[in-house]
């Protein structure tokens, strides 16, 4: 599995927590793909989903900051579980360059929502990575 099926596997997991909170990851793994055959892709999948879990008020608050005109409760859910994620990579993990985060982002909220959904989701998280970057704390 490749890292980009990865991510879209947690971006479902993420969408359902937004639905359901108590469920446990290993479950919904089973559930949303089955085909998960590394150690390496199931440990990214489960350390992600703990991450963005613990980390989701911070992440909530950061994006809620950088919505214009918006709430949290008026964005999709997808839209919201895309930030999320990549949210938590940006500022968490910083394995990749914010523009591949931000890229990649983009094309799981057109390949799961809307099209115009990519350009919200690249619009919020281009602000956010343009204050990290302003604050010292990510590099672009």
């Amino acid at each position: 599995m490749s890292r980009k099926k990865a991510r879209a596997v947690c971006l479902q997991c993420v969408f359902e927590s937004l639905f359901h909170s108590d469920g446990g990851d290993e479950a919904l793994l089973d559930l949303i793909s089955p085909d998960i055959d590394g150690e390496e892709d199931l440990n990214y999948i489960l350390a992600t989903l703990k991450g963005v879990r613990e980390k989701s008020d911070e992440i909530d608050a950061v994006i809620s900051s950088h919505l214009r005109g918006w709430t949290l409760e008026r964005i999709s859910r997808v839209s919201h579980a895309v930030l999320l994620l990549s949210c938590y990579e940006l500022l968490y993990e910083k394995e990749l360059p914010p523009g591949v985060i931000a890229s990649e982002a983009v094309a799981l909220a057109q390949r799961f929502d809307e099209e115009e959904e990519g350009r919200f989701v690249n619009g919020i998280l281009r602000s956010i990575i343009n204050d990290t970057a302003s604050d010292g704390k990510q590099e672009s």
